[in-house]
């Protein structure tokens, strides 16, 4: 499961969403109810990790947080469903993290696109993940919860579930589109990303607390890392 994902470099994201650049800093280490940005219809805005149901239950309690929305249980869960159908938006982004738990120590990996080969220096490029959005009417939050799915292939080595990448030229069909349009746009997400980098990084970015280069700096050599 997604429990971290980065936002490394700021520089993509006016032309990539079609918005004025950011006033914002980069994210080596964005965790659960933190804030983030994301692309709505309306443009991008600060939102929560973490949708909150916009309704209180009873007792007047809100509900839990939601995390991660698994394209299975999405007709099956009403906050999903009328969310799926009416309020998407792409969590902006570029990478995220795993851990392997097979040794005695959790492993942390760095799974991002690989950067682009104009710029030398850029490890990775900027991309949209699919999500829902809700908006509570007691503090007018936004929040999000990332689409997952079972992994494919080039993710499986990782990790048991993976966001689903919208490509570019779809940000508009998923941000705007019908529902049967987000329907095939997530069918044909599903069969995971390509040209991404898995790289090994160091155990600063365990700690939540750290949100910092050192959370990307790669274990070897960076050239090494596998590709998939």
């Amino acid at each position: 499961m997604i429990e971290r994902y980065t936002l490394t470099s700021l520089d993509e994201i006016a032309a990539l969403f079609g918005v004025p650049p950011l006033a914002a800093t980069p994210r080596f280490n964005i965790a659960p109810l933190q804030i983030a940005p994301v692309a709505t219809a309306a443009g991008v805005v600060a939102a929560r990790w973490g949708l909150l149901p916009p309704w209180r239950g009873h007792g007047g309690k809100r509900g839990p947080h939601i995390l991660h929305a698994p394209v299975d249980a999405i007709e099956a869960t009403p906050i999903l469903r009328n969310a799926f159908k009416a309020q998407r938006c792409l969590v902006i982004a570029d990478g995220f993290f795993v851990w392997n738990r097979a040794g005695k120590k959790p492993q942390p990996l760095w799974l991002h696109p690989t950067g682009d080969p104009a710029h030398a220096a850029a490890r990775s490029r900027t991309v949209g993940l699919a999500a829902v959005a809700a908006t509570h009417r007691d503090d007018g939050q936004p929040s999000f919860a990332l689409l997952v799915a079972p992994a494919s292939a080039p993710v499986a080595p990782h990790d048991t579930t993976m966001p689903l990448v919208i490509p570019a030229a779809d940000h508009a069909g998923w941000l705007t589109g019908t529902r049967d349009r987000a329907t095939l746009l997530v069918a044909a997400a599903l069969a995971g990303p390509t040209g991404w980098r898995a790289e090994l990084v160091g155990p600063w970015v365990n700690s939540v607390d750290h949100d910092d280069p050192r959370c990307v700096e790669p274990l070897g050599n960076p050239a090494q890392g596998e590709l998939f």
